[in-house]
């Protein structure tokens, strides 16, 4: 018998044993990434990197993406929600406002602006005059 077929198979053994390794570290880093991207919550985020580390993935998926949430933080729903609702964001400090206000309920900067042509206010995050439809220029 010769041991040299032996060592073979323990060298391959030893190689999937690394890219198991490998990509069970891959999976910890980014379930991790993802997990701090979505919530702030540490106690959430410890959960899943330990779900992660010592379940198999048959197991930890499922439960991570039951326990995980939906959105990111920096998510653009508010901007989506200001389409519908028909509000303006303040340039200076983000706070949504109704579109018919002239200036931020919190800050108190102008949220409209004079159209060059017609003379009529309108808010800044228009791109054209809804009024004559001149382009917004921004002096």
């Amino acid at each position: 018998m010769d041991l040299t077929q032996f060592a073979d198979y323990k060298i391959i053994a030893m190689i999937v044993v690394a890219f198991v390794v490998f990509l069970r570290l891959i999976c910890i880093i980014l379930v991790t990434k993802d997990i701090s991207a979505r919530t702030n919550s540490y106690g959430l985020q410890i959960i899943s990197i330990l779900l992660v580390t010592f379940l198999t993935p048959l197991i930890w998926l499922p439960l991570y993406r039951a326990i995980r949430p939906v959105g990111y933080k920096k998510d653009k729903m508010p901007w989506r929600e200001a389409c519908i609702s028909q509000s303006v964001y303040c340039l200076s400090c983000w706070t949504l406002n109704p579109k018919e206000y002239k200036c931020c309920i919190k800050c108190g900067k102008k949220i409209q602006t004079k159209c060059k042509e017609c003379n009529k206010e309108y808010p800044h995050s228009y791109h054209y005059c809804p009024y004559c439809g001149a382009p917004n220029i921004q002096a």
